[in-house]
């Protein structure tokens, strides 16, 4: 099975205790604490209880606009979970788990066409989508929405989403287990989420923005949907990205404390203002975007650069004020 880089506790700098000087010594603790509880560990318990929320609306004769609610929405609470995704960091295995779950810009397979077959088979269902790939979100988009709503669809989407509902369980179980770790080991813990944010940040910008809409060397001048996280459900899609920088922003921003901010306030260190700043931009460019204009590549533009932005903020100030290395790895997969 792949093994993704983590991006950990190595990528934290061998810098001095910096004195607080503009908050109470108890303040990162209690940020520390309110990130896990309320965003690492209540987005995962979201997703988990999307999943079950899905999986009641894959019936022969569910309503369609059930089974598209319920699917955005999960995508969404999976979006969440993505954008700071810090599990692999403590568990091994947990590095895997986004993998099992989505395999969005992973592989070489036409998961369309395996699906298709499996669809027109007359085979058992668990026996039918025999591979992982076709049990995960990715392949749930596709059996869900790439043609007409059928019996045979209904069962094999009850499959998927069962397998995808379990691992969504895994995670969340997997944060309860980690707390202790996350908390115990604070420079660790803000080099894994800065990381995360930055990889994620990266991920918006280049795959699901500029190869749907022909910004990157890959794609360029190219307006392609197929490319979206989920190329049978746009909404889906598009809303997944809005619900990645609301996270971003949880973590970041001034008002949502305490976060991420609280701690750089303590370590009384330049630099966040530049990237709530652009990350505040990013999310304007976003929420003043439609779904129409995600694939229109002139519209696309300044949402493109408003990450590219938010990223340099990344780099240039919150990661060195911070005293965490910053580094990105460009390989598939959350």
């Amino acid at each position: 099975m792949t093994r993704f880089p983590v991006i950990a506790a190595a990528f934290v700098c061998a810098l001095g205790a910096v004195a607080p000087r503009t908050a109470p010594a108890q303040e990162p603790q209690r940020a520390y604490r309110a990130i896990y509880d309320t965003i690492l560990q209540a987005d995962a318990g979201a997703a988990v209880a999307s999943c079950a929320a899905l999986q009641t609306t894959l019936t022969p004769d569910s309503a369609a606009s059930a089974r598209q609610a319920a699917f955005v929405a999960l995508a969404q609470d999976w979006g969440r979970v993505q954008a700071a995704y810090v599990l692999g960091g403590y568990d091994w295995d947990a590095m895997d788990y986004p993998l099992l779950i989505d395999t969005f810009h992973v592989g070489k397979e036409d998961i369309h066409a395996s699906l298709a077959r499996a669809i027109e088979s007359d085979s058992a269902p668990k026996t039918a989508l025999f591979k992982n790939a076709y049990r995960t979100l990715t392949a749930l988009d596709d059996l869900m929405f790439s043609g007409p709503w059928s019996p045979r669809r209904a069962e094999l989407a009850q499959v998927a989403a069962d397998t995808v509902c379990q691992r969504l369980d895994q995670i969340a179980q997997g944060y309860v287990q980690a707390r202790a770790a996350f908390l115990e080991d604070p420079d660790k813990a803000l080099a894994l989420l800065i990381n995360a944010q930055i990889q994620n940040i990266y991920k918006i910008r280049e795959w699901r923005i500029a190869e749907v809409v022909g910004l990157n060397r890959k794609t360029l001048g190219k307006v392609l949907p197929e490319n979206a996280q989920y190329p049978f459900n746009p909404e889906a899609s598009w809303a997944a990205i809005g619900a990645m920088l609301d996270t971003h922003a949880r973590l970041l921003a001034e008002e949502t404390q305490p976060n991420i901010a609280t701690i750089a306030a303590v370590k009384d260190q330049g630099g966040m203002a530049e990237v709530q700043t652009a990350l505040a931009a990013a999310q304007a460019v976003y929420n003043g975007a439609t779904l129409a204009d995600y694939t229109d590549t002139a519209k696309m533009v300044p949402l493109f650069a408003a990450l590219q932005k938010v990223q340099k903020a990344f780099y240039d100030h919150v990661a060195l004020s911070l005293g965490v290395a910053a580094g990105l790895v460009d390989a598939d997969g959350d």
